[in-house]
Order: structure tokens, then C-alpha cells, then sequence
């Protein structure tokens, strides 16, 4: 391990309730796993794995701020779910804590709730990871933990953004304009 790993682990402890770092270091290893697995580097997409909840437990209103303050665009759907905004604000926010840090694990910590459209294979692997980890009991999970290493991780990640899509359209819940753009492009992308 590498001393920002353990700078950034001792920093999660003072941000994250118990159940959030035993998340995040789930995520992390899964990670791993996942990028060795895909050929993508082990050491980013474990930080990245590690810190991609930074904001999580931050309040409503102070997500909204902050991506107000820090210039993030919100949108309705963001107005409406606020907890959507911990993974652009919470990458902000890492670039100022951890200055060295990759754009690379930025960027993956950005894009681990609705996506973008221009996901990379690291930004891939954190958003499957944070998916699939160990303590994950959604419908679906288990096909998907079953498919990882096994199917190539473009249609891994579409297995595991579709899976998200179905949640949200059968609980009813809003879907950000980002998920909508990031699955359009996907299946106009698909070579099925």
C-alpha cells in the first residue's frame, strides 16, 4: 500500500460513518480485483474504490451548496435527490485534499453515480465495483458478481447500468439526465 492510501484511509474515517468505511474498503478490493481482472490499474481503481463515497455523508443541503459553490451544474433531478451530487462534489473536493492525486481516480469518483458519457475502463471497474461489493443484496447482484471476469467489462458495466435503470423505473424514482444520455449512447454504441 502506498502512503496515500493510508492518508486518504485515516481521512475516511473522519468523514464516513462505520458502515461507509467498510463500504469503501469493499469497494476498493473489489476493485482491484476488477482491474486486474480487465487489464486496468490496480492501485487507482483501489483509491479510487476507497475514496468515491468522500461526500457521501454529507447533508442535503450542504451538497447543494457545495455544488453550487464549487460551480457544478444542478439540475432538477440533483434538486430533488441531492445525495446524487456526493460523487462530483466529493471529486471537487479531492483535488483539494489530495492534490497529487490522478485525474484518472477524479474522474472515477466523479462519475460513480449516473456516469458520463465518456466513461473510461477505470471509471468502469469503480462504478461495477461499488455495485457488486461484498454487502450488496440487490436483485440482480448475484448474476452480475457471477459475470464479472467472465464477460468483457464494456457489457459488464452495461449489465450493471441496466440493472440500475430497472431499480429506479420499478421503484419509481427520478432518473438524471446523465443516465439517460449515458444509455443512449450505450446502446447506440451496442454491437449486439
Amino acid at each position: 500500500m502506498s502512503a496515500l492510501w493510508d492518508t486518504a484511509r485515516a481521512a475516511l474515517t473522519e468523514r464516513l460513518s462505520e458502515s461507509g468505511i467498510r463500504h469503501s474498503l469493499a469497494v476498493a478490493e473489489t476493485a482491484g480485483r476488477l482491474a486486474e481482472a480487465y487489464g486496468v490499474d490496480i492501485e487507482d481503481a483501489r483509491l479510487a474504490g476507497l475514496l468515491h463515497d468522500w461526500s457521501k455523508d454529507t447533508g442535503a443541503d450542504e451538497l447543494l451548496a457545495a455544488a453550487d459553490l464549487l460551480g457544478i451544474p444542478v439540475t432538477d433531478v440533483d434538486r430533488a435527490v441531492p445525495y446524487l451530487l456526493h460523487a462530483p462534489v466529493g471529486a471537487v473536493e479531492l483535488t483539494s485534499v489530495f492534490p497529487g492525486l490522478s485525474p484518472a481516480v477524479i474522474a472515477a469518483v466523479a462519475a460513480h453515480t449516473y456516469g458520463t458519457e465518456t466513461m473510461e475502463p477505470l471509471d468502469l471497474v469503480v462504478y461495477i465495483a461499488d455495485t457488486i461489493a461484498p454487502g450488496r443484496s440487490h436483485e440482480g447482484v448475484e448474476l452480475l458478481r457471477a459475470a464479472a471476469g467472465v464477460v468483457p467489462l464494456q457489457e459488464l458495466f452495461m449489465l450493471a447500468y441496466a440493472n440500475s435503470l430497472r431499480h429506479l423505473v420499478d421503484s419509481r424514482r427520478r432518473i438524471h439526465p446523465a443516465t439517460v444520455a449515458l444509455w443512449n449512447k450505450l446502446v447506440s454504441e451496442d454491437q449486439r
